[in-house]
């Protein structure tokens, strides 16, 4: 397995007898066992540097470049977020205009108010209510006719739930009208490394996008990787220098060798067997929890009237309200006989798939999902598609930069209607704003708000029930 920096991180290691350097353990055991604090050195000679990489860092970085048809890669140790900033940063100037399908994710806002941009959403026109749907090319040809002058198209690339736009699509009827396409695909690491699997950001032709390592690749907490692509009109310069305005000069090189480690071995035979093997296991046994009664897996097929062109198998979407149960409850029933999911709403449970699970594991799940007996009842669903679609569709009132960092004050949630948001404001997970800063807040968006509240959701945004607003 070719893994340049795990390989450097055993040598250098072990050469340093002595450290009288950062990190403050000098490499002596701590609260981890094993070979942790040894290896969790400093920019040692030897060891490259990930504010300016010229060896180890950069050739593993090429590596992965190379394989997945990416013009250049940079690692990240700041998780998804460091590169979806440093991709509007890189991709946009002050005062340009993106087209944002609105199922952003909670630092793409941020992105947009540090990069002082001008965001105009686009919401699907796909009606479903199970799951969030997904843009059409259709809606954002739409946008884009609209609205000629702007720079770049920003996608979410699938969305929390394993929904898959169709990117291709988007990324040709962009690029026709001189766009640049910045995608967040923080959920869509493994896309390249299987054909079972939706169409990969490189493939499609994105300029420019981010790929979280520790979601589904195996890598730890906070490995993420940004990548540009082959025809982007990008200088790989510029998105070092807005990578490194964003990220630690005092990178973890475990989180380094974590990152090389997992993108080594997914481009291996032995990754790509056992990422087949996942793959079969969670057809294999959407079936099998079907047959248990009362249990519906959403992504068996791809779900059209969600607008989505493809769907991330690995992503087990599972709907239990015909069991009598919310997702919430399926998903504390679970917790409490050790199986965590990855989040659940009021009618699912979403758990995400990689190379790790076995054939054991879903075997204690299912006995698991068996043993849930809610009452005999159908659980209401939360709201109709219309009624998400008066939250999430009204545009940016005041420039987000300008609200965020205007002097505010905070209101009851309830006494906010009317006022200009100063802070985003929703649900975590997935994290995508029911409310923006700049946006004028309704009472549409409050009642939501209130309703994830009484309904289980955490919320962020939203301290002792009041809300940020922006004196404009």
């Amino acid at each position: 397995m070719d893994t340049p920096i795990v390989s450097m991180l055993d040598r250098v290691s072990k050469e340093t007898r002595l450290r009288f350097c950062m990190p403050g353990h000098k490499g002596k055991k701590g609260f981890l066992s094993g070979t942790v604090n040894a290896q969790d050195i400093t920019e040692l000679p030897g060891a490259d540097n990930l504010y300016c990489p010229q060896g180890v860092i950069r050739e593993a970085q090429q590596l992965h470049a190379k394989y997945i048809g990416a013009r250049e890669s940079w690692f990240l140790v700041n998780g998804s977020t460091c590169g979806v900033q440093a991709s509007v940063l890189s991709a946009l100037e002050p005062g340009d205009t993106v087209i944002v399908a609105r199922d952003i994710h909670l630092s793409a806002v941020h992105a947009f108010i540090m990069a002082d941009v001008k965001p105009v959403f686009v919401y699907p026109s796909a009606q479903a209510a199970d799951v969030p749907c997904v843009v059409s090319v259709q809606d954002m040809a739409a946008a884009i006719a609209l609205h000629k002058k702007a720079k770049a198209v920003y996608l979410t690339y699938p969305n929390y739930y394993g929904l898959c736009a169709d990117l291709n699509g988007i990324c040709a009827v962009a690029h026709e009208a001189g766009m640049k396409v910045i995608c967040d695909a923080a959920h869509a690491a493994l896309f390249d490394f299987s054909e079972l699997l939706p169409t990969a950001p490189a493939q499609a032709g994105c300029d420019i996008w981010t790929c979280s390592l520790h979601k589904t690749a195996g890598a730890m907490n906070q490995c993420a990787v940004l990548s540009a692509g082959e025809e982007a009109e990008l200088q790989p310069e510029v998105i070092q220098s807005r990578v490194n305005l964003l990220q630690t000069t005092s990178p973890s090189y475990l989180l380094l060798a974590s990152a090389d480690y997992a993108l080594g071995f997914l481009r291996g035979e032995e990754g790509r067997i056992r990422l087949t093997a996942a793959i079969q296991l969670v057809e294999e046994n959407m079936r099998r929890i079907e047959a248990l009664g009362g249990y519906r897996c959403i992504l068996q097929d791809i779900p059209r009237d969600t607008g989505a062109f493809d769907r991330d198998v690995l992503r087990l979407v599972i709907d239990v309200t015909d069991r009598g149960v919310s997702g919430f409850g399926a998903a504390r029933f679970l917790q409490e006989r050790g199986i965590a999911v990855e989040t659940a709403d009021i009618s699912n449970i979403v758990l995400i798939c990689t190379a790790a699970d076995t054939a054991e594991d879903f075997e204690a799940l299912k006995a698991a999902l068996a043993e849930i007996k809610g009452s005999n009842y159908k659980i209401r669903r939360m709201l109709t598609a219309g009624d998400l679609k008066q939250v999430f569709l009204p545009q940016i009132s005041v420039p987000m930069r300008r609200a965020f960092f205007a002097e505010r004050r905070s209101v009851p949630l309830e006494e906010s209607v009317g006022c200009i948001a100063a802070v985003p404001a929703g649900a975590y997970p997935p994290g995508t704003p029911a409310v923006l800063p700049g946006q004028k807040i309704t009472e549409d968006m409050v009642d939501y708000l209130i309703l994830l509240k009484n309904r289980g959701y955490s919320l962020f945004g939203i301290y002792r029930n009041e809300i940020e607003i922006a004196c404009i």
